[in-house]
């Protein structure tokens, strides 16, 4: 199991490691590291000779994706997950993820980032004209504001994020509000369009992976004091948001991590072909 980004205003994927899967940076990105546009890249491979299901944790980052084996490969671009997915892997098959910071995968679409919220699409159909997936996000990797408007309201989504992030996702909207100097409501509409989810569940993300991340790295404390410091009201309110998101109690995870879901129940993150 891996799991990176403690504490980073860039707040990487969480990937859990299945036998019979291997993880890595592609080929094609080495010396690549984390940007203001781009928070991670990376693939997963089969070296299995079964399907692998794979759990995909509820995520904030809208993510360029290419699966397939050999020249016969497929590319989507998947907007933000509200709850958890599963990645069905076949025999032999890599898929690669290109992974934005909220409010840059934006700049790759035609309609608000929320169209695309808990669904992927094919690539050809979503990016802007003239812009072929892996140069445009190689470009983003340099650069991270090219394309970037003068006066954008990407940069109050940075602003937002990375303070929900350093509130682990205790803030209230009408505080960020106040501290930027616009309403509530104009923090909903950006987010929107710029990150693809409402500030209120970009916060529970948030909070659930940093709990998350508590339960694993501190197994010997009680539930409900990692759920008190985590910033929920009580234990039961934590797993209200786990059943919600992960489709499991904080219990369960703690015990078995994702290895008791019941996937028949799970959507798919992509769907095959």
């Amino acid at each position: 199991m891996m799991m990176e980004g403690k504490n980073k205003a860039n707040y990487m994927p969480l990937i859990f490691e299945e036998e019979g899967l291997e993880t890595g940076r592609p080929g094609f990105l080495s010396g690549f590291s984390p940007n203001g546009a781009v928070a991670d890249a990376f693939y997963i491979r089969s070296l299995s000779r079964e399907e692998k299901t794979v759990p995909v944790i509820p995520d904030s980052r809208i993510t360029l994706v290419f699966r397939g084996r050999d020249s016969n490969v497929s590319s989507y671009i998947c907007g933000v997950t509200e709850e958890i997915k599963k990645l069905v892997i076949s025999p032999g098959e890599c898929c690669i993820f290109i992974k934005f910071t909220p409010g840059a995968g934006s700049l790759l679409l035609n309609e608000p980032a929320g169209s695309i919220a808990n669904r992927a699409v094919p690539l050809n159909g979503e990016l802007k004209r003239g812009s072929h997936p892996v140069s445009r996000a190689k470009a983003l990797m340099k650069e991270p504001d090219s394309g970037l408007p003068p006066g954008s309201n990407i940069y109050l989504i940075k602003y937002c994020t990375d303070r929900i992030l350093q509130e682990r996702g205790n803030i209230r909207i009408e505080a960020l509000a106040a501290e930027r100097g616009v309403t509530s409501r104009y923090i909903g509409k950006i987010f929107e369009k710029y990150v693809g989810t409402s500030p209120k569940i970009y916060s529970q993300i948030i909070k659930l992976r940093f709990s998350m991340e508590k339960i694993l790295e501190e197994r010997d404390r009680l539930l409900v004091d990692i759920a008190t410091d985590s910033g929920f009201f009580d234990h039961a309110h934590m797993n209200r948001m786990y059943k919600k998101l992960i489709h499991c109690s904080s219990g369960d995870f703690r015990r078995n991590l994702f290895k008791g879901l019941d996937y028949s129940k799970v959507d798919d993150y992509i769907s095959a072909g």
